[in-house]
């Protein structure tokens, strides 16, 4: 970056639209600079050569210019696709629509970028969907900075193998006998172990509630496409 332009940045395209007769508007999670809203003028031309490239799940490097809050594009290189089929497809807009959410504009999150990649690389490899999820949904709560400890009780002791909990968020995991989710499924998860089915449905309520908690009633419509999916599979 020069000032006024950045080049081959790694980036991803999360979400565009059409903008006028033959440009798209593009929100691009970028490695360094975060989100950031892009003009690619003439793309959707018919002699385009670009066209192809700009594609959300596509692995790019973008060159911009920088001068403004609306960047324009100057250049697209290709360099990986993750191929997403059926529910994975589904999978991966809601996880961007989540980046959109939990990433400001502007606002660097390398981590979160490469926690990205390795999700959609999960998906496309059929590795069990749910549980890709999950923790994705956690790696970003923690990188985005709302980190809650898994492994230990509100009062710091640890968790307790044959224990319920519930979660506060003021304040963490806390003892409930009638609580959806076991003290073995919260050790799992801190240390990033595979889950099992109770797991997966425990894991699921507690990052709905998580997740919910900083969403302050925004509905996700990534998540209602979702469930129905799920529902007639």
């Amino acid at each position: 970056m020069n000032g006024s332009a950045v080049y081959l940045q790694p980036a991803f395209i999360l979400q565009h639209r059409p903008y006028r007769e033959t440009s798209l508007l593009l929100e691009v999670f970028t490695r360094d600079f975060g989100i950031v809203s892009i003009l690619a003028k003439g793309v959707r031309k018919e002699k385009s050569k670009m066209a192809g490239l700009l594609l959300p799940f596509c692995a790019l490097k973008l060159s911009f210019s920088d001068r403004n809050e609306l960047k324009v594009l100057t250049q697209a290189e290709y360099v990986n696709g993750y191929a997403l089929q059926r529910l994975a497809l589904y999978c991966g807009f809601y996880i961007n629509e989540l980046v959109q959410i939990f990433v400001h504009k502007h606002d660097p999150h390398p981590e979160i970028f490469v926690c990205y990649e390795r999700c959609l690389s999960d998906l496309s490899a059929d590795n069990p969907i749910e549980q890709t999820l999950r923790y994705f949904e956690l790696d970003l709560l923690q990188e985005a900075g709302y980190a809650a400890q898994l492994d230990a009780e509100a009062n710091g002791k640890p968790v307790q193998f044959g224990q319920r909990y519930d979660f506060l968020a003021d304040f963490g995991m806390v003892v409930d006998h009638n609580g959806l989710i076991g003290g073995e499924t919260l050790t799992r998860l801190a240390a990033r172990l595979p889950l099992d089915g109770q797991g997966l449905l425990e894991a699921k309520w507690l990052l709905r509630k998580m997740l919910d908690g900083h969403l302050q009633g925004r509905p996700l419509k990534s998540r209602d496409v979702l469930a129905k999916i799920i529902k007639h599979l």
